[in-house]
């Protein structure tokens, strides 16, 4: 018994492990490591109840093993659930700046829908000072949407300052804001979107950038097989082509985040990095923006275990608010509002 929870102990700390850093390797030369990553989430639950059943048949070496693994992975897994459980002290003397960012998934407007847009409603309703959007923008302007019509009085008294890309992201702003122009903020034929503007906020200028990461190559038929996936015949085959596309997926993003990073490396002072990254946290595309002077609203203000995007029985977090320079977070939290396939994300700044 003991020879067996030990080898058992061992292989699931190995597998811990390979998920928690995976995202340190390029998936241009080993793709495994991003899939270990993206299942990260699901490994350590297994890891937990293994060392749980271990404690239980009192097998103490094979409990440390796990333990010690759990451990070394922390700095990754504090990214995913991370254990905030005061609230941080606001100064007084400082001032405080609300952000959203969300995937509004076009406001709906396929449907044909006349009635006012929850997503919109919801973005209203957290007066937010800064708002980031995704998929907000596609095909025609904004202001022709039936469904958000009602609201556009409400949203240009709100927020005076705005700016609308084709096809993509969007700006909503309660203060004046400035363009920034940069080579690696042009549109991508790989359909990703990076745009930035510099905003004359409370406690001083600040440099907000909106990404939206390449999809990773799913479509409605890929979704479709997911959502099958439980269905015993061609499970195989289904499994194969959505993990190519994966794969496939993982490798786009590599330039796509080196693009955001060199942007990143340009810039000087307070920084806000918002949107759909397409990535959850510790992947390579993750990394490799954060680089060494990022850090995450949520692993620094959020609790516990969360996600963002929750449709074809997939739940993972892959929006986020990264920020840098002298500003700390106060709070974060994921909100099940909307009618859009990602849920928003909200934090307040103290700066």
């Amino acid at each position: 018994m003991k020879h067996i929870a030990r080898l058992i102990a061992i292989l699931a700390s190995f597998a811990l492990l390979f998920a928690a850093y995976g995202g340190r390797v390029d998936p241009n030369i080993w793709t495994l490591p991003s899939l270990a990553t993206l299942a990260l989430p699901a490994v350590a639950i297994v890891a937990l109840v293994l060392l749980i059943l271990l404690a239980v048949f009192r097998q103490w070496q094979a409990c440390a093993v796990i333990f010690g693994a759990l451990l070394l992975s922390w700095p990754t897994l504090r990214l995913i659930a991370p254990v905030n459980l005061f609230n941080v002290k606001a100064d007084p003397e400082k001032t405080q700046l609300s952000v959203l960012t969300m995937n509004v998934e076009e406001f709906n407007w396929q449907k044909g829908d006349t009635k006012p847009n929850k997503s919109l409603r919801y973005i209203l309703d957290q007066d937010a000072d800064i708002v980031v959007i995704q998929e907000g923008l596609v095909y025609f302007p904004f202001e022709k949407l039936k469904n958000v019509t009602p609201m556009l009085n409400e949203l240009y008294k709100k927020y005076p300052y705005r700016k609308k890309h084709y096809y993509d992201v969007g700006i909503l702003s309660k203060y004046p804001f400035i363009e920034v122009e940069s080579p690696v903020l042009a549109q991508d034929t790989l359909n990703y979107f990076i745009k930035a503007w510099d905003v004359d906020a409370p406690g001083g200028e600040l440099r907000v950038v909106n990404m939206h990461l390449s999809s990773l190559r799913m479509n409605k038929n890929d979704n479709r097989i997911i959502d099958s996936m439980n269905k015993p015949s061609g499970r195989k085959n289904r499994a194969k082509s959505v993990l190519k596309k994966l794969m496939g997926g993982f490798r786009g993003h590599v330039r796509q985040a080196q693009a955001v990073r060199r942007l990143l490396d340009d810039t000087a002072g307070d920084v806000l990095v918002m949107g759909d990254m397409n990535e959850t946290p510790g992947s390579y595309a993750y990394r490799t923006v954060c680089g060494d002077d990022m850090r995450d609203a949520w692993a620094d203000a959020g609790v516990g275990p969360t996600y963002t995007f929750h449709d074809h029985h997939l739940y993972v977090k892959i929006d986020h608010i990264l920020y840098r320079g002298d500003m700390k977070a106060l709070s974060c939290r994921r909100d099940k509002e909307g009618e859009s396939d990602h849920y928003p994300l909200v934090a307040v700044f103290q700066r």
